[in-house]
């Protein structure tokens, strides 16, 4: 009988570990980072909703893949955009560091 609660005992801790592990705070860790070599994003970008300032982030992050999607939302004509990149960076310097926003992808 002793045997049985202290079982239980331990296998009502290990499923709480086990929960709080898988609980919703440690996606919060996994939070889009903007790299200091990158300008700061600007205002505008910073008063959208999250997830285009997290576009703007990860177009800071990976160029090369952003780079290789071509344009798909008609600006390339006006605005000269060669990819999808263009729609978010105005200029890149050393180490592909992202030295100037573009506005676009606020729209």
């Amino acid at each position: 009988m002793k045997y049985t609660k202290l079982l239980l005992l331990v296998l009502a801790i290990l499923a709480i570990g086990i929960i709080s592990a898988c609980s919703s705070n440690s996606a919060k860790t996994d939070e889009l980072k903007l790299d200091k070599k990158h300008a700061a994003l600007p205002d505008y970008v910073l008063a959208t909703p999250k997830m285009v300032q997290e576009t703007y982030v990860m177009a800071g992050e990976y160029p090369a893949v952003l780079a290789s999607v071509p344009c798909y939302c008609s600006c390339g004509v006006g605005s000269g955009h060669k990819s999808n990149l263009d729609c978010f960076v105005k200029g890149m310097g050393d180490h592909n560091a992202v030295t100037e926003w573009d506005p676009h992808g606020t729209a």
